[in-house]
């Protein structure tokens, strides 16, 4: 089985998604990802951002790590995952930059020299390699190797059931807030009390044809939940549900 394929499997049983950040591979990266039937249950994206002005722009890297470290270097590869993570709101966000070759690379920075890294809530990792190939052999092996890293974080972690969608009606209680839609503090479901310890993303999303003002929470456990209020008739509604921790971003 492809690793791509491995880490499909791996990503779906667990409910994680995937985002990507390419420099040098030029979407390789994605491509590779996508390859697989039915990667849109787990990868919701990517960005090429060959120029500076683009990692800044799209992905948040700061200008100063820029002009002090440069594109090519751990501090870019990690700024430019974990940047691609939190604008897609993914679990887990890869990045690959380098210098492919076969011109462009300095004494410091020889060709062949690549930086992938991976972001997820818990934890962000960088590797630095230095390839002999030519061009392409150097953005293949670059690709292999973050899907590589990407696959030992998967199964370093402890199985986790996957995500379900519930979307049923739930009975909530509130906190009003002026100006703004009330905030859940508890929320009955199946005949149990909730009680919400911590709250996340909260925004507009679009259900059955009509707009919900949704927020991600978590209660004891930890469990985390996707709950949404219809705004004209002010009924509430589980959407999804994670039977263990998920980032609130």
């Amino acid at each position: 089985m492809a690793i791509e394929q491995e880490i499909g499997q791996l990503l779906t049983e667990r409910g994680w998604t995937l985002a990507t950040a390419e420099s040098c591979s030029g979407g390789l990266l994605a491509q590779r990802i996508t390859s697989v039937p039915g990667a849109s249950a787990y990868y919701l994206g990517g960005v090429v951002a060959y120029a500076n002005e683009a990692k800044e722009t799209l992905l948040g890297v700061q200008h100063e790590t820029l002009a002090a470290r440069g594109a090519v270097s751990k501090e870019t590869a990690r700024e430019m995952a974990r940047g691609i993570r939190q604008r897609l709101r993914a679990d887990i966000g890869l990045s690959v930059t380098g210098i492919a070759g076969p011109t462009g690379g300095t004494p410091e920075k020889p060709v062949g020299l690549v930086y992938v890294a991976l972001s997820a809530a818990d934890g962000e990792y960088c590797q630095r390699h230095i390839w002999q190939g030519d061009r392409q052999a150097n953005n293949e092996q670059s690709v292999t190797a973050v899907l590589q890293m990407v696959k030992s974080h998967l199964a370093r972690k402890q199985k986790r059931k996957a995500m379900k969608f519930i979307n049923e009606a739930v009975g909530v209680e509130v906190r009003p807030r002026e100006g703004k839609p009330a905030l859940p503090l508890a929320f009955t479901w199946r005949s149990r009390r909730y009680q919400i310890d911590a709250w996340g993303r909260e925004e507009e999303e679009r259900y059955q044809g009509h707009t919900w003002h949704c927020h991600l929470v978590q209660t004891a456990g930890p469990e985390t939940w996707e709950i949404c209020q219809n705004p004209e008739t002010g009924q509430w509604k589980i959407v999804r549900h994670w039977p263990r921790r998920h980032p609130l971003v």
